[in-house]
Protein backbone atom coordinates (compact mmCIF):
# COMPACT_ATOMS: atom_id res chain seq x y z
CA UNK A 1 0.00 0.00 0.00
CA UNK A 2 1.50 3.24 -1.14
CA UNK A 3 2.01 6.35 1.70
CA UNK A 4 -1.11 8.74 1.44
CA UNK A 5 -0.25 11.98 0.04
CA UNK A 6 -0.18 15.40 2.61
CA UNK A 7 -3.26 16.86 -0.13
CA UNK A 8 -2.58 20.31 1.99
CA UNK A 9 0.52 20.60 0.36
CA UNK A 10 -0.84 20.47 -3.08
CA UNK A 11 -0.65 23.68 -4.84
CA UNK A 12 -3.89 24.33 -5.79
CA UNK A 13 -6.01 27.50 -6.34
CA UNK A 14 -8.68 28.13 -3.52
CA UNK A 15 -11.99 28.22 -5.25
CA UNK A 16 -12.92 31.84 -6.15
CA UNK A 17 -14.89 34.14 -8.78
CA UNK A 18 -13.74 37.62 -8.97
CA UNK A 19 -16.28 38.30 -11.22
CA UNK A 20 -18.99 37.65 -8.68
CA UNK A 21 -17.31 39.68 -6.06
CA UNK A 22 -17.14 42.67 -8.33
CA UNK A 23 -20.61 41.54 -9.05
CA UNK A 24 -21.62 42.31 -5.02
CA UNK A 25 -19.59 45.31 -4.58
CA UNK A 26 -20.84 46.92 -7.27
CA UNK A 27 -24.45 46.07 -6.10
CA UNK A 28 -23.77 47.34 -3.10
CA UNK A 29 -22.65 50.57 -4.68
CA UNK A 30 -25.78 50.97 -6.67
CA UNK A 31 -28.48 49.97 -3.04
CA UNK A 32 -28.41 50.35 0.16
CA UNK A 33 -30.59 46.93 0.55
CA UNK A 34 -27.74 45.02 -1.10
CA UNK A 35 -25.36 46.30 1.19
CA UNK A 36 -27.76 45.00 3.84
CA UNK A 37 -28.14 41.86 2.05
CA UNK A 38 -24.32 41.00 1.82
CA UNK A 39 -23.84 42.41 5.59
CA UNK A 40 -26.44 39.49 6.65
CA UNK A 41 -24.61 36.79 4.61
CA UNK A 42 -20.94 37.53 4.07
CA UNK A 43 -18.03 38.82 6.21
CA UNK A 44 -14.73 40.38 4.93
CA UNK A 45 -12.99 37.05 4.68
CA UNK A 46 -15.68 35.99 1.96
CA UNK A 47 -13.52 37.91 -0.29
CA UNK A 48 -10.43 35.88 -1.85
CA UNK A 49 -9.30 38.85 -3.44
CA UNK A 50 -7.76 41.02 -0.40
CA UNK A 51 -8.93 44.63 -2.97
CA UNK A 52 -12.51 42.96 -2.87
CA UNK A 53 -12.19 42.60 1.11
CA UNK A 54 -11.26 46.19 1.65
CA UNK A 55 -14.21 47.41 -0.38
CA UNK A 56 -16.55 45.34 1.61
CA UNK A 57 -15.18 46.53 4.25
CA UNK A 58 -15.53 50.31 3.49
CA UNK A 59 -18.72 49.89 1.98
CA UNK A 60 -19.90 48.10 5.38
CA UNK A 61 -18.43 50.96 7.40
CA UNK A 62 -20.26 53.71 5.56
CA UNK A 63 -23.56 52.04 5.92
CA UNK A 64 -23.05 52.30 9.63
CA UNK A 65 -22.16 55.40 9.67
CA UNK A 66 -25.73 56.15 7.63
CA UNK A 67 -24.03 57.74 4.69
CA UNK A 68 -24.58 56.58 1.02
CA UNK A 69 -21.80 54.40 -0.34
CA UNK A 70 -21.27 56.46 -3.16
CA UNK A 71 -18.19 56.03 -5.56
CA UNK A 72 -16.56 59.68 -3.82
CA UNK A 73 -18.14 58.71 0.03
CA UNK A 74 -16.13 55.14 -0.64
CA UNK A 75 -12.66 56.87 -2.38
CA UNK A 76 -12.66 58.97 0.58
CA UNK A 77 -12.99 56.15 3.19
CA UNK A 78 -10.59 54.14 1.45
CA UNK A 79 -7.68 56.77 1.47
CA UNK A 80 -8.37 57.54 5.10
CA UNK A 81 -7.64 54.17 5.77
CA UNK A 82 -4.76 54.40 3.34
CA UNK A 83 -5.81 51.35 1.18
CA UNK A 84 -7.18 53.16 -1.99
CA UNK A 85 -3.92 52.02 -3.93
CA UNK A 86 -4.62 48.76 -2.17
CA UNK A 87 -7.94 48.44 -3.98
CA UNK A 88 -6.63 49.63 -7.24
CA UNK A 89 -7.30 52.92 -7.32
CA UNK A 90 -10.36 55.09 -8.06
CA UNK A 91 -9.96 53.40 -11.60
CA UNK A 92 -10.72 50.61 -10.17
CA UNK A 93 -13.46 51.61 -7.87
CA UNK A 94 -15.73 52.94 -10.99
CA UNK A 95 -14.74 49.37 -12.62
CA UNK A 96 -16.51 47.96 -10.03
CA UNK A 97 -19.29 50.46 -10.15
CA UNK A 98 -19.58 49.43 -14.34
CA UNK A 99 -19.12 46.34 -13.14
CA UNK A 100 -23.14 45.64 -13.28
CA UNK A 101 -26.16 47.68 -14.71
CA UNK A 102 -28.20 47.44 -11.94
CA UNK A 103 -28.52 45.80 -8.21
CA UNK A 104 -31.26 43.02 -9.17
CA UNK A 105 -29.16 40.55 -9.49
CA UNK A 106 -27.23 40.91 -6.06
CA UNK A 107 -28.31 38.26 -4.10
CA UNK A 108 -27.36 35.84 -6.95
CA UNK A 109 -23.57 37.26 -7.04
CA UNK A 110 -23.65 36.80 -2.82
CA UNK A 111 -24.37 32.85 -3.11
CA UNK A 112 -21.91 32.49 -5.62
CA UNK A 113 -19.45 34.02 -3.14
CA UNK A 114 -21.07 32.60 0.03
CA UNK A 115 -20.51 29.43 -1.61
CA UNK A 116 -16.93 29.85 -2.80
CA UNK A 117 -16.02 30.96 0.84
CA UNK A 118 -17.30 28.03 2.36
CA UNK A 119 -15.36 25.75 0.30
CA UNK A 120 -12.34 27.47 0.70
CA UNK A 121 -13.02 27.32 4.55
CA UNK A 122 -14.07 23.96 4.40
CA UNK A 123 -10.15 22.71 2.91
CA UNK A 124 -8.83 25.17 5.56
CA UNK A 125 -10.93 22.98 8.04
CA UNK A 126 -9.70 19.65 6.36
CA UNK A 127 -6.39 21.03 6.25
CA UNK A 128 -6.22 21.83 10.19
CA UNK A 129 -7.42 18.74 11.04
CA UNK A 130 -4.92 16.76 8.90
CA UNK A 131 -2.35 18.66 10.38
CA UNK A 132 -3.72 17.71 14.03
CA UNK A 133 -3.77 14.12 12.92
CA UNK A 134 -0.08 14.29 12.14
CA UNK A 135 0.80 15.73 15.31
CA UNK A 136 -0.37 12.47 17.09
CA UNK A 137 -0.69 14.99 20.46
CA UNK A 138 -4.44 14.23 21.19
CA UNK A 139 -6.93 11.39 22.13
CA UNK A 140 -8.52 10.07 18.84
CA UNK A 141 -11.81 10.75 20.05
CA UNK A 142 -11.16 14.04 21.28
CA UNK A 143 -9.98 14.55 17.82
CA UNK A 144 -12.86 13.38 15.94
CA UNK A 145 -15.49 15.22 18.08
CA UNK A 146 -13.06 18.42 17.53
CA UNK A 147 -13.40 17.79 13.61
CA UNK A 148 -16.65 17.04 13.30
CA UNK A 149 -17.46 20.63 15.22
CA UNK A 150 -15.36 22.26 13.00
CA UNK A 151 -17.17 20.57 9.66
CA UNK A 152 -20.43 21.36 11.11
CA UNK A 153 -19.66 24.62 11.73
CA UNK A 154 -18.99 25.00 8.21
CA UNK A 155 -22.13 23.61 7.20
CA UNK A 156 -23.99 26.14 9.57
CA UNK A 157 -22.50 29.12 8.72
CA UNK A 158 -24.74 31.55 7.44
CA UNK A 159 -23.82 34.73 8.70
CA UNK A 160 -20.87 36.29 9.82
CA UNK A 161 -20.69 35.38 13.30
CA UNK A 162 -22.05 34.72 16.85
CA UNK A 163 -22.28 38.77 17.91
CA UNK A 164 -25.73 40.28 17.36
CA UNK A 165 -26.60 43.64 18.21
CA UNK A 166 -29.53 44.34 20.95
CA UNK A 167 -31.47 45.69 18.46
CA UNK A 168 -31.59 42.35 16.18
CA UNK A 169 -32.44 40.20 19.26
CA UNK A 170 -35.17 42.70 20.74
CA UNK A 171 -36.87 42.33 17.07
CA UNK A 172 -37.05 38.90 17.47
CA UNK A 173 -38.52 38.94 21.08
CA UNK A 174 -41.06 41.61 19.80
CA UNK A 175 -41.88 39.64 17.01
CA UNK A 176 -42.57 36.34 19.20
CA UNK A 177 -44.56 38.04 21.58
CA UNK A 178 -47.30 39.66 18.66
CA UNK A 179 -47.19 36.26 17.41
CA UNK A 180 -48.36 34.89 21.21
CA UNK A 181 -50.59 37.90 21.54
CA UNK A 182 -52.89 37.35 18.57
CA UNK A 183 -53.02 33.52 19.80
CA UNK A 184 -53.53 33.72 23.40
CA UNK A 185 -53.07 30.93 25.64
CA UNK A 186 -50.34 29.71 23.13
CA UNK A 187 -47.25 28.50 25.35
CA UNK A 188 -43.79 28.94 24.90
CA UNK A 189 -41.26 26.48 24.10
CA UNK A 190 -42.36 22.48 23.29
CA UNK A 191 -45.36 21.16 24.40
CA UNK A 192 -45.13 18.66 27.19
CA UNK A 193 -48.48 17.38 27.62
CA UNK A 194 -48.64 18.90 30.97
CA UNK A 195 -49.93 22.31 30.24
CA UNK A 196 -48.79 23.39 33.67
CA UNK A 197 -45.72 22.37 33.38
CA UNK A 198 -44.88 23.69 29.61
CA UNK A 199 -43.07 24.32 27.75
CA UNK A 200 -39.62 23.42 27.37
CA UNK A 201 -37.20 26.16 25.66
CA UNK A 202 -34.35 25.64 22.61
CA UNK A 203 -31.03 25.36 24.70
CA UNK A 204 -32.58 24.57 27.96
CA UNK A 205 -31.04 21.35 30.27
CA UNK A 206 -34.12 19.72 31.53
CA UNK A 207 -33.69 17.14 34.67
CA UNK A 208 -36.77 14.79 36.05
CA UNK A 209 -35.38 12.91 38.72
CA UNK A 210 -36.40 9.85 41.64
CA UNK A 211 -35.59 7.31 43.09
CA UNK A 212 -35.93 4.07 41.14
CA UNK A 213 -38.83 2.78 40.73
CA UNK A 214 -40.91 6.04 40.96
CA UNK A 215 -41.81 6.09 36.84
CA UNK A 216 -39.34 8.81 36.12
CA UNK A 217 -38.72 6.98 32.78
CA UNK A 218 -42.79 6.34 32.27
CA UNK A 219 -42.53 10.26 32.66
CA UNK A 220 -39.70 10.82 29.94
CA UNK A 221 -41.70 8.32 27.40
CA UNK A 222 -44.89 10.10 28.36
CA UNK A 223 -43.67 13.40 27.08
CA UNK A 224 -42.17 12.09 24.30
CA UNK A 225 -44.95 10.38 23.32
CA UNK A 226 -47.04 13.79 23.36
CA UNK A 227 -44.07 15.33 21.28
CA UNK A 228 -43.99 12.75 18.48
CA UNK A 229 -47.78 11.51 18.52
CA UNK A 230 -49.61 14.51 19.30
CA UNK A 231 -47.90 17.64 18.01
CA UNK A 232 -46.00 15.48 15.36
CA UNK A 233 -41.84 16.87 16.58
CA UNK A 234 -38.48 14.90 16.17
CA UNK A 235 -37.09 13.83 18.84
CA UNK A 236 -34.50 11.53 20.07
CA UNK A 237 -34.40 8.66 22.79
CA UNK A 238 -30.79 8.15 24.11
CA UNK A 239 -31.78 4.86 26.70
CA UNK A 240 -28.96 3.54 28.59
CA UNK A 241 -30.93 1.23 30.38
CA UNK A 242 -33.47 0.15 28.88
CA UNK A 243 -33.36 -1.79 25.11
CA UNK A 244 -35.11 -0.31 22.18
CA UNK A 245 -37.53 -2.98 22.22
CA UNK A 246 -39.15 -2.84 25.55
CA UNK A 247 -38.98 1.05 24.85
CA UNK A 248 -41.50 0.42 22.14
CA UNK A 249 -43.22 -2.04 23.80
CA UNK A 250 -43.95 0.31 26.42
CA UNK A 251 -44.61 3.03 24.21
CA UNK A 252 -47.44 0.89 22.71
CA UNK A 253 -48.61 0.50 26.10
CA UNK A 254 -48.94 4.45 26.84
CA UNK A 255 -50.20 5.48 22.84
CA UNK A 256 -53.04 2.79 23.28
CA UNK A 257 -53.75 2.56 27.15
CA UNK A 258 -52.39 -1.17 27.31
CA UNK A 259 -52.28 -3.28 30.88
CA UNK A 260 -48.38 -3.73 30.43
CA UNK A 261 -48.64 -6.88 32.00
CA UNK A 262 -51.10 -8.47 29.90
CA UNK A 263 -48.54 -6.90 26.98
CA UNK A 264 -45.91 -9.21 28.23
CA UNK A 265 -47.66 -12.02 28.43
CA UNK A 266 -49.26 -11.68 25.41
CA UNK A 267 -52.92 -12.01 26.69
CA UNK A 268 -54.48 -8.85 25.76
CA UNK A 269 -58.20 -8.79 25.27
CA UNK A 270 -59.56 -8.92 22.03
CA UNK A 271 -60.59 -4.66 22.14
CA UNK A 272 -56.89 -3.96 22.77
CA UNK A 273 -55.51 -6.06 20.00
CA UNK A 274 -57.88 -4.14 17.88
CA UNK A 275 -56.63 -1.10 19.37
CA UNK A 276 -52.94 -2.03 18.75
CA UNK A 277 -53.14 -2.98 15.10
CA UNK A 278 -55.41 0.14 14.24
CA UNK A 279 -52.40 2.22 15.68
CA UNK A 280 -49.55 0.49 13.82
CA UNK A 281 -49.59 2.17 10.81
CA UNK A 282 -50.33 5.86 12.23
CA UNK A 283 -46.61 4.66 14.83
CA UNK A 284 -44.72 3.64 11.66
CA UNK A 285 -43.59 6.97 10.33
CA UNK A 286 -43.53 8.47 13.64
CA UNK A 287 -40.08 11.09 14.52
CA UNK A 288 -38.83 9.66 17.15
CA UNK A 289 -35.42 8.06 17.21
CA UNK A 290 -33.80 5.56 19.15
CA UNK A 291 -30.38 4.75 20.86
CA UNK A 292 -29.99 2.13 23.21
CA UNK A 293 -26.07 1.77 23.17
CA UNK A 294 -25.57 0.78 26.69
CA UNK A 295 -22.34 2.90 27.23
CA UNK A 296 -22.18 5.91 26.23
CA UNK A 297 -19.89 9.25 26.66
CA UNK A 298 -20.40 12.87 26.64
CA UNK A 299 -18.74 12.56 23.14
CA UNK A 300 -20.63 9.46 21.41
CA UNK A 301 -24.25 12.05 22.26
CA UNK A 302 -22.39 15.16 20.88
CA UNK A 303 -21.97 13.36 17.89
CA UNK A 304 -24.93 11.46 17.62
CA UNK A 305 -27.47 14.39 18.60
CA UNK A 306 -25.45 16.03 16.04
CA UNK A 307 -26.28 13.92 12.98
CA UNK A 308 -30.07 13.42 13.51
CA UNK A 309 -30.49 17.29 14.55
CA UNK A 310 -29.10 18.26 10.81
CA UNK A 311 -30.49 15.29 9.24
CA UNK A 312 -34.00 14.67 11.02
CA UNK A 313 -34.35 18.27 12.44
CA UNK A 314 -34.98 16.30 16.33
CA UNK A 315 -36.41 19.13 18.52
CA UNK A 316 -35.63 17.22 21.31
CA UNK A 317 -33.17 14.85 22.94
CA UNK A 318 -33.85 12.55 26.18
CA UNK A 319 -31.49 10.87 27.67
CA UNK A 320 -32.21 8.07 30.14
CA UNK A 321 -30.24 8.09 32.06
CA UNK A 322 -27.37 10.79 33.21
CA UNK A 323 -25.07 8.72 36.21
CA UNK A 324 -24.97 5.87 33.78
CA UNK A 325 -23.22 7.88 30.94
CA UNK A 326 -19.11 8.29 31.41
CA UNK A 327 -16.78 11.02 30.45
CA UNK A 328 -14.22 11.49 28.02
CA UNK A 329 -11.46 11.29 30.21
CA UNK A 330 -10.58 9.83 33.88
CA UNK A 331 -11.49 11.65 36.87
CA UNK A 332 -10.88 11.60 40.52
CA UNK A 333 -14.50 11.29 41.58
CA UNK A 334 -17.15 10.52 40.64
CA UNK A 335 -18.94 13.36 41.27
CA UNK A 336 -15.92 15.19 38.83
CA UNK A 337 -16.94 12.62 36.52
CA UNK A 338 -20.62 13.53 36.86
CA UNK A 339 -20.19 17.25 36.82
CA UNK A 340 -18.33 16.73 33.23
CA UNK A 341 -20.90 15.29 32.21
CA UNK A 342 -23.53 17.67 33.37
CA UNK A 343 -21.41 20.57 31.86
CA UNK A 344 -21.41 18.57 28.51
CA UNK A 345 -25.31 18.26 28.33
CA UNK A 346 -25.64 22.07 29.04
CA UNK A 347 -23.10 22.45 26.27
CA UNK A 348 -25.29 20.27 23.87
CA UNK A 349 -28.59 21.94 24.06
CA UNK A 350 -26.97 25.34 23.65
CA UNK A 351 -24.84 24.64 20.65
CA UNK A 352 -28.15 22.47 18.67
CA UNK A 353 -30.19 24.85 20.23
CA UNK A 354 -32.94 22.33 21.21
CA UNK A 355 -34.05 21.18 25.17
CA UNK A 356 -31.96 18.33 26.49
CA UNK A 357 -34.10 16.29 28.63
CA UNK A 358 -31.86 14.30 31.21
CA UNK A 359 -33.11 11.88 33.46
CA UNK A 360 -31.56 11.16 36.70
CA UNK A 361 -31.45 9.23 39.96
CA UNK A 362 -31.81 11.00 43.65
CA UNK A 363 -29.64 9.45 46.67
CA UNK A 364 -30.93 7.15 49.24
CA UNK A 365 -31.68 9.59 51.90
CA UNK A 366 -35.01 10.24 50.53
CA UNK A 367 -36.04 6.32 50.59
CA UNK A 368 -33.91 6.76 54.60
CA UNK A 369 -35.97 9.88 55.55
CA UNK A 370 -39.19 9.01 53.83
CA UNK A 371 -39.81 12.75 53.00
CA UNK A 372 -40.20 14.76 49.77
CA UNK A 373 -37.00 15.21 47.32
CA UNK A 374 -35.30 18.12 47.55
CA UNK A 375 -32.48 19.96 45.36
CA UNK A 376 -29.67 17.82 47.59
CA UNK A 377 -31.09 14.93 47.18
CA UNK A 378 -29.73 15.30 43.79
CA UNK A 379 -27.00 11.90 43.32
CA UNK A 380 -23.25 12.25 43.07
CA UNK A 381 -22.58 15.85 41.81
CA UNK A 382 -24.37 18.99 42.76
CA UNK A 383 -22.96 20.39 39.33
CA UNK A 384 -26.56 19.25 38.25
CA UNK A 385 -28.57 21.35 39.71
CA UNK A 386 -25.96 24.68 38.95
CA UNK A 387 -25.72 23.00 35.02
CA UNK A 388 -29.98 22.67 34.90
CA UNK A 389 -32.24 25.04 34.01
CA UNK A 390 -35.39 23.34 35.27
CA UNK A 391 -35.15 20.44 37.65
CA UNK A 392 -38.25 18.37 38.34
CA UNK A 393 -38.17 16.12 41.36
CA UNK A 394 -41.20 13.30 40.62
CA UNK A 395 -42.51 12.34 44.47
CA UNK A 396 -45.25 9.66 44.65
CA UNK A 397 -46.56 9.81 48.19
CA UNK A 398 -47.99 6.33 48.36
CA UNK A 399 -45.02 4.86 47.52
CA UNK A 400 -43.61 5.11 51.64
CA UNK A 401 -47.11 4.56 52.96
CA UNK A 402 -47.79 1.31 55.02
CA UNK A 403 -51.08 1.55 54.11
CA UNK A 404 -51.76 1.30 50.61
CA UNK A 405 -54.58 3.68 49.45
CA UNK A 406 -56.29 2.74 45.97
CA UNK A 407 -56.91 5.93 45.13
CA UNK A 408 -54.08 7.70 46.63
CA UNK A 409 -51.50 5.24 45.79
CA UNK A 410 -51.95 6.86 41.96
CA UNK A 411 -51.16 10.51 43.17
CA UNK A 412 -47.92 11.85 41.65
CA UNK A 413 -46.26 15.41 42.80
CA UNK A 414 -44.10 16.36 39.73
CA UNK A 415 -41.77 19.14 42.00
CA UNK A 416 -40.36 21.97 40.07
CA UNK A 417 -37.37 22.41 42.35
CA UNK A 418 -35.50 25.12 40.03
CA UNK A 419 -36.68 26.85 37.20
CA UNK A 420 -34.23 29.04 36.01
CA UNK A 421 -36.93 31.35 33.95
CA UNK A 422 -40.12 30.97 36.00
CA UNK A 423 -41.59 29.98 39.98
CA UNK A 424 -40.99 26.97 41.36
CA UNK A 425 -44.02 24.98 42.54
CA UNK A 426 -45.91 21.39 42.47
CA UNK A 427 -47.84 19.77 38.86
CA UNK A 428 -50.26 17.54 40.65
CA UNK A 429 -50.13 14.50 38.38
CA UNK A 430 -52.07 10.78 38.39
CA UNK A 431 -49.80 7.66 37.69
CA UNK A 432 -51.72 4.87 35.82
CA UNK A 433 -49.33 2.28 36.46
CA UNK A 434 -50.90 -0.25 34.12
CA UNK A 435 -50.57 1.74 31.35
CA UNK A 436 -47.33 3.61 32.06
CA UNK A 437 -49.10 7.04 31.72
CA UNK A 438 -48.79 10.04 33.55
CA UNK A 439 -51.82 12.61 33.82
CA UNK A 440 -53.15 15.80 35.07
CA UNK A 441 -55.32 14.72 37.96
CA UNK A 442 -58.20 16.80 36.48
CA UNK A 443 -57.79 14.45 32.95
CA UNK A 444 -57.51 11.34 35.06
CA UNK A 445 -60.58 12.14 36.92
CA UNK A 446 -62.64 12.38 33.44
CA UNK A 447 -61.05 9.15 31.92
CA UNK A 448 -62.85 5.75 33.02
CA UNK A 449 -61.15 3.41 34.24
CA UNK A 450 -59.31 0.73 32.02
CA UNK A 451 -60.63 2.39 29.21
Amino acid sequence: MSEMPDVSSAPRTPPHDVQAEMGVLGSMLLSEEAIHLARERLAEESFYKLAHQDVFSALVHLSEENNAADLILLRDELTKRNKLEKAGGQAYLLELMEAVPTSANAEYYIEIVRQHALRRQLIQTAADIQKRAYENSQEVDDLLDEAEGHILAVRDAKDTGQTREINQVLQHIVARLEELHQRPGQLTGLPSGYYDLDGFEPGELVVVAARPSMGKTSLALNILHHVTTVQRRPAALFSLEMPAEQIVSNFLCVHNRLDTHEFRRGTLQPKDWSALEASLDDLVGLPLYIDDSPTLRVLDLRARARRLVHREQIELVVVDYLQLMSSNKMHESRAAEVAEISQGLKALARELNVPVLAVAQLSRRVEQEQRRPRLSDLRESGAIEQDADLVLLLHRPQEFSEEPDEVAGNEADLILAKQRNGPTGVVRLVFQRRYLRFESRATAATTTPGA
